[in-house]
């Protein structure tokens, strides 16, 4: 009802309205006015997520109330979420400023006290030209210094090749299948991903070497609502550089962090 009156306001169509939100989230992604709320424990830059607030742009203030997308919470005028119509919008931040250094495939759970940063596994995924793998700066602290990292999954997703694990001479990579991978999960953000906004797409699931078996999609007027299924997601991250979005509305986080995010 509320979304039915606010398309009415501004002489939208439903469609029309959720398209208007993928736009009005790309200008939100550029804007300073932004405020951040929350930072993300060990990520490269903070914050993670912000409300796109209004508060000091007028003519702003003016367009996106013309289309109906301002709302009022916790004292505060913002873009409302195109999904909620009665809710600030909130938006992840870009892949690349908000990634994660995830460990590659078949770490063992005493990865670092096994690993002796030989670098074998960093030169094996470079010789077969996938460079998913570099090896840890200062950035990531002392105690992880020379270690393998895959965290540039824009460019450089991990291809399951397994090659890194057949390598290894200390076991700290253990060799197993690609059923078996667990780096990361891959999570979806609402506001970006472009079929949750009324679009039709299913690059992620097309990227993904297990498609089906990860992403499920739930068909309704709103969209198509994609969903990965979690203890289903291995973390190679092929399904961020197929996101038509740039890559923004899929970030792969450490378990931990997902299920912080959760």
């Amino acid at each position: 009802m509320e979304l039915s009156r606010r398309t009415e306001r501004c002489g939208l169509t439903r469609r029309e309205f959720l398209q208007a939100g993928i736009l009005i989230t790309a200008a939100a992604a550029s804007s300073r006015l932004i405020v951040g709320v929350e930072a993300a424990p060990g990520s490269t830059s903070t914050p993670y997520y912000e409300p796109f607030l209004l508060e000091d742009d007028e003519d702003r203030m003016v367009f996106y109330d013309a289309l109906g997308f301002v709302v009022e919470e916790n004292g505060k005028k913002c873009v409302a979420n195109p999904l909620l119509p009665s809710k600030c919008m909130v938006y992840t931040k870009p892949y690349r400023d908000d990634r994660f250094p995830l460990l590659p495939p078949g770490a063992t759970e005493d990865f670092y006290g096994r690993c002796i940063r030989c670098g074998l596994c960093y030169f094996a995924c470079n010789y077969m030209g996938y460079n998913a793998i570099r090896l840890a700066g200062l950035r990531e602290g002392l105690s992880r210094l020379g270690s393998p990292v895959v965290d540039e999954l824009i460019t450089h997703p991990c291809t399951l090749c397994m090659e890194c694990t057949k390598i290894c001479p200390t076991g700290a990579l253990k060799e197993i299948s690609k059923e078996e991978v667990k780096m990361g999960i891959a999570l979806i953000d609402p506001d970006l991903c472009w079929a949750w906004n009324s679009g039709d797409c299913k690059s992620c699931a097309k990227a993904c070497p297990f498609g089906s078996e990860v992403f499920e999609f739930t068909f309704n007027e709103w969209g198509v609502h994609t969903r990965v299924i979690a203890d289903k997601c291995k973390g190679c991250g092929l399904c961020v550089p197929a996101c038509p979005i740039g890559g923004s509305a899929i970030h792969v986080l450490p378990r931990e962090e997902y299920e912080r995010r959760t």
